[in-house]
């Protein structure tokens, strides 16, 4: 054979190879194969298994990294059962306790669990797991941490659930270097559903005004660490709000799907509705809830919150449903929506079929995640407050978006009053325009859409001129609310009825005393 047609060959040969490893080695490339067994991965953007659509039903977990004596074992949260003092002591007993509870997970409805993994300090010495018995720095006890993290999956494994690992972004080399010890010692285990590498940038990312090219430039690193050392997991990052599209642009990072935190009943449908029309990237819902002391909000309320929510999100396309969290959080120095989210209150006793006791009782909600297979998707349709979502009613200021002098659907504007005490969004809609309602006058703004660059401005760039809709003297002396903030309103004065919470009254927002015109903005690639 001519020589150099057989080292052509060879080149082909090495190369088909190679490709066919590539194949094999990777369930999120396309279907799954022998070695890929029990793997989650996307096709035809849904979750599968084995063939199998899967729609993760997520419950969200806290733990603590403890050393018992030379091990470290990753353990339910202080606050979960007795909230003043781990109830487990030894490293039998915490997996133990940890196996209760997954075991009345399961039971509950739920598949998948969200490990929050990810709340380190750092130090002179480097950066470390907080814990009663000392810190636990990442350097000198990354074999042990791990061996923690492989007993909780195989406590998760036995109750054939999934789970979705939160740790620490890896902005740097020594939290980077934990992270790929973590990909490689569980790159070949199915039980780990993704990895869960930033939670909420628009709040814990400590980078000020970081470029959309620079998170891009980041999240890339992130995926070909991924690739290379666990090919066979997915990615994902926890988005809050859609202004997040600042920096963090979702439908530009490399992420296999999104991965959304929404939790005010005026705020949810229009977030699900923005993320589910404008990122293009399979989505689920990681967060949410509706706390419940069953005082200022019912359990019964909590209980129709869990069915709503799930109906929306199939009704637009949604992929899988995260509730925040495992057990209320019973603390002073907390707020409300912080302390009784959980689906387990601190009264009473539950016990599991299997005769496991667990301190609290479960509230009405829980109940309702494994029904919600009975629900199927309908007709989604867009918000009835999408626009002013959460019924400001003094202000108002209009205009349109644009790009390459081309209408822009789906972009995000933000204001702020002053002192940026107050922020308000809004979003243009299929002709390029939108309207910003606010209690207090907006004086710095923020614009960018999927895709698009962002642009910041403040008010004296613009000249903004305030009239009267209703045509009388130009007094601003009758506004009310001039300094209510988000946290503070209440959906409750919105509803159209008691049976359902996400139908409000529509004529309650759209209503303004002043209007203004902003004109134009154009926004580049």
């Amino acid at each position: 054979m001519n020589k150099n047609l057989n080292n052509i060959l060879k080149v082909c040969f090495v190369a088909l190879i190679s490709s066919t490893m590539l194949f094999l080695t990777n369930c999120n490339s396309t279907k799954t194969d022998e070695i890929c067994e029990n793997f989650v991965y996307i096709e035809d953007d849904v979750f599968k298994i084995n063939d199998e659509i899967f729609f993760p039903l997520m419950l969200n977990y806290k733990v603590d990294v403890r050393k018992i004596g030379n091990d470290v074992v990753i353990s339910p949260a202080k606050y979960y059962e007795n909230d003043k003092i781990f109830e487990s002591n030894t490293k039998e007993e915490i997996n133990q306790q940890f196996s209760n509870h997954v075991e009345l997970m399961k039971e509950l409805g739920f598949n998948t669990i969200r490990i929050c993994l990810d709340v380190v300090g750092k130090d002179d010495e480097g950066v470390y797991f907080g814990s009663s018995d000392g810190a636990i720095y990442l350097k000198e006890y990354q074999d042990q941490i791990n061996n923690g993290i492989a007993d909780m999956l195989d406590v998760v494994k036995s109750h054939d659930m999934k789970v979705m690992l939160l740790l620490k972004p890896p902005f740097d080399k020594e939290v980077e270097d934990f992270c790929i010890s973590v990909f490689k010692r569980f790159a070949d285990n199915p039980t780990i559903f993704a990895y869960d590498l930033m939670n909420e940038p628009l709040y814990f990312d400590l980078e000020p005004n970081r470029t959309k090219q620079d998170a891009v430039n980041i999240v890339k690193h992130w995926k070909k660490l991924l690739s290379q050392y666990s090919p066979n997991h997915l990615f994902t990052i926890g988005f809050s709000e859609p202004i997040e599209i600042f920096e963090w642009d979702p439908s530009i990072l490399p992420v296999d799907f999104v991965q959304i935190h929404t939790y005010h009943p005026l705020r949810i449908p229009n977030e699900i509705w923005w993320y589910s029309k404008y990122v293009g990237k399979p989505w689920i819902i990681g967060e949410t809830a509706l706390p419940s002391d069953n005082d200022s909000i019912s359990y019964d309320l909590q209980a129709r919150f869990v069915k709503e929510v799930y109906q929306y999100i199939i009704d637009c396309g949604g992929i899988g449903f995260g509730w925040w969290e495992f057990q209320d959080h019973i603390n002073p120095g907390l707020n409300f929506e912080a302390n009784y989210p959980g689906l387990l209150n601190h009264d009473g006793i539950t016990t599991t079929k299997s005769g496991k006791e667990i301190v609290g009782t479960l509230k009405p909600a829980a109940f309702e995640f494994a029904k919600l297979h009975q629900l199927k998707p309908q007709k989604s349709t867009r918000p009835v407050n999408y626009f002013n979502m959460l019924g400001y009613e003094n202000y108002v200021i209009k205009g349109k978006i644009i790009s390459d002098k081309k209408p822009v659907e789906g972009a995000v504007i933000r204001g702020w009053n002053q002192y940026w005490k107050v922020g308000m969004n809004t979003y243009s809609d299929e002709n390029g325009n939108f309207t910003l309602y606010s209690n207090d006058s907006c004086v710095h703004f923020e614009i960018s859409a999927p895709g698009l660059e962002k642009v910041k401005f403040d008010s004296r760039n613009l000249n903004l001129k305030y009239k009267r809709v209703d045509g009388k003297e130009h007094d601003f002396s009758d506004l009310e609310n001039v300094m209510l903030e988000y946290h503070k309103i209440s959906f409750y004065p919105f509803m159209k009825n008691d049976t359902v919470l996400f139908e409000f009254n529509g004529d309650l927002f759209n209503k303004a005393k002043f209007e203004a015109d902003m004109g134009t903005i154009e926004l580049r690639k």
